[in-house]
């Protein structure tokens, strides 16, 4: 049995289903994350498992007990808000040891789990200093703390990262998983970020109007997205229309108007439309006619470890992510070639299929 499931979680607003049949299973120790955009429900279920909201239909069930019910207080979960929610007329031990007070924690345990966990997010000392005091950075391990000490079963993290500046978000992404991992808590973390939920968690729950997507380990979900939606949430990506075709020797390929592209890891099927996606990382720039389709630079982005081409080409604009390797590589106007390997294209379809762990 698994550690935390959520069973055909529902909630309506009247007319409005902001969260449809929810399913899903955790286990214990494990990092999820729920990713997708605004309005996706992902809010909407973290705040359900964490008591705020009244489930319209379903059931949150818990190490075997139904806790669909229970008041927030009386879950006993950790939750980091997105904007920390610190006590600003207390000091960080203070704003620490809150939820162990109302606990009625006895004085002398309170100080040995403060300190404890004041030294495993590395704030031991400033331990007397206030909110107002601290960087980003330093507030939102407070909030990690003050979660962290009550040893709660289970970790909410609302949007934890999204206040703080991109290199900062990047090192506490780091910072935040390694704390996770020694303490060992369940944690469930909601985030429209891509590249934050990828880095971070052992899987990710795509979720799109209220309804799962895809439920996978970071690689699988962007490496074999189930459907377009996650294909183009999940990374960028380039989406082509075609048919499906067989080449001389009857193997399935991908046909866009007179081209024909091989296609790796795909059984026979019928003959007809379909789209299939391809990540720029795997599209290869080549000299002029030497590549699988030839093509013009219509824009280039420079990211630091690689470079974002933008090429007009016959089937399309495609985008091609080159790594930084010294030179400037092609410019704006210059005519290149482009070419990909059959195992980088992904046949993808308008809807998932159910899977098991929980696709709705």
């Amino acid at each position: 049995m698994s550690f935390l499931t959520l069973e055909s979680l529902t909630k309506h607003y009247g007319d409005t289903a902001a969260v449809k049949g929810l399913d899903l299973s955790i286990e214990q120790g494990e990092f999820v994350s729920l990713l997708g955009p605004s309005g996706c429900g992902k809010t909407t279920t973290l705040q359900m498992i964490a008591g705020f909201v009244t489930p319209t239909a379903g059931r949150l069930v818990m190490d075997g007990r139904d806790m669909t019910d229970l008041a927030p207080n009386a879950r006993g979960f950790g939750i980091v808000f997105q904007s920390y929610a610190l006590f600003p007329h207390m000091t960080i031990s203070e704003n620490v040891g809150f939820g162990l007070e109302m606990r009625k924690i006895a004085a002398h345990e309170r100080t040995r789990r403060i300190r404890q966990v004041l030294e495993l997010v590395r704030l031991d000392h400033l331990n007397d200093r206030y909110p107002r005091e601290l960087s980003g950075g330093q507030r939102q391990r407070v909030a990690l703390a003050r979660a962290l000490v009550i040893e709660p079963p289970l970790l909410l993290l609302d949007e934890p990262l999204s206040n703080l500046d991109a290199k900062l978000r990047e090192d506490m992404q780091l910072e935040l998983r390694n704390i996770q991992r020694n303490v060992g808590t369940t944690t469930l973390m909601v985030t429209h970020d891509q590249g934050e939920a990828l880095s971070m968690s052992d899987r990710v729950v795509v979720m799109d109007q209220g309804c799962v997507k895809q439920i996978a380990e970071p690689f699988r979900a962007y490496e074999e997205p189930a459907d377009i939606f996650v294909s183009t949430f999940v990374g960028k990506t380039n989406l082509l229309d075609g048919r499906m075709a067989s080449n001389d020797a009857g193997l399935p390929c991908f046909e866009m108007g007179r081209q024909r592209f091989e296609l790796a890891g795909i059984g026979m099927m019928e003959d007809g439309p379909v789209r299939v996606s391809i990540r720029p990382e795997r599209v290869e720039m080549t000299p002029w006619q030497q590549g699988l389709v030839d093509g013009r630079v219509k824009t280039r982005q420079f990211a630091g470890d690689h470079w974002l081409y933008q090429i007009e080409t016959s089937v399309g604009l495609l985008l091609a992510n080159c790594p930084n390797c010294g030179p400037a590589g092609f410019d704006i106007g210059d005519e290149v070639g482009v070419r990909w390997t059959p195992d980088s294209v992904r046949l993808l379809r308008e809807s998932p299929t159910p899977a098991a762990g929980g696709m709705s």
